[in-house]
């Protein structure tokens, strides 16, 4: 447990990532506040703020002080707009109003993904704010993804030192296809759009590289044969989310999650038929993966 002043302070999870911030306001932080939660995040990647009453105008508020905000690109979201006065959120839920859901993603399984990866300068920052969550189900698990860059074979790393990952955008975590992509006839990932990134990326503030995986269905490795690239792929995919690296939230409501995307991974157990469940999402934009 690391102290900062008297009210505020660390408390680490004891798994390969994750931490508890006890003591901060979100609503109204101070500036030792953000700084202990930049140098929270950055020790340990995911933080979670429990039990909060926090409006959507102080949540994105407190988001901006890590970032600029962008919202989700229109093609990947049903609705122009979730929440009136804030327009950077998008609603993560399975809540069906009026005979249409109120968000997106319902109630299946998100496989491991970083977010955002499909666009040229993807996401550095997510906060997650729990509004309704069922009594059990829908956890969400995160793996460190420094440790799996470490645990790539080192003939295998020096490789990858030249190649680059295209992170396709035309289908979702779950392997659908976005809005805006439903007329594309090919699953060929060598076909299908999405920008390309380093596949070892490097942290700006820890300077550690960080396998950089994005998500599976629809990855490729630029300039391999499709086979090659999916053999190479799925070793790496082996290296990811191995339990030792892995840390699951257990949802209340009013758990703020906030964490770093250039250095972990996430995903969310299915929880079909266990309760409504209605996240809020907040998103920072990072450097151009480098």
């Amino acid at each position: 447990m690391t102290l900062v002043a008297e009210r505020s302070h660390v408390v680490p999870s004891g798994s390969a990532l994750g931490a508890d911030i006890v003591g901060i306001n979100p609503v109204s932080p101070s500036s030792d506040d953000i700084q202990l939660v930049k140098s929270a995040l950055r020790d340990h990647l995911v933080v979670r703020l429990r039990g909060y009453d926090i409006s959507d105008v102080a949540f994105t508020r407190f988001a901006a002080l890590f970032g600029e905000l962008e919202g989700s690109p229109a093609y990947s979201r049903t609705r122009a707009v979730y929440v009136p006065d804030c327009p950077e959120i998008t609603i993560i839920s399975n809540v069906v109003e009026a005979g249409a859901p109120i968000g997106e993603h319902g109630d299946g399984e998100l496989n491991w993904h970083s977010d955002k990866g499909f666009v040229e300068l993807p996401s550095a920052y997510t906060f997650l704010l729990g509004r309704e969550v069922p009594a059990s189900g829908g956890n969400t698990s995160f793996c460190n993804m420094y440790a799996a860059a470490d645990r790539i074979p080192a003939d295998l790393r020096a490789r990858l030192a030249d190649l680059k990952l295209k992170h396709q955008r035309s289908h979702t975590a779950q392997g659908t296809r976005r809005p805006g992509y439903r007329d594309i006839g090919t699953d060929d990932p060598r076909e299908l759009p999405g920008p390309q990134h380093p596949i070892l990326r490097t942290h700006p503030e820890s300077c550690r590289q960080a396998l950089y995986l994005g998500r599976r269905f629809g990855g490729y490795i630029v300039g391999l044969p499709l086979a090659e690239s999916e053999a190479v792929l799925n070793q790496l995919w082996l290296c990811a989310a191995q339990p030792e690296d892995v840390w699951t939230q257990e949802w209340q409501t009013g758990d703020l999650v906030i964490w770093d995307n250039r250095c972990s991974m996430h995903r969310r157990d299915a929880f079909p038929g266990m309760g409504r469940r209605r996240m809020h999402r907040l998103t920072t934009i990072s450097e151009r993966p480098y």
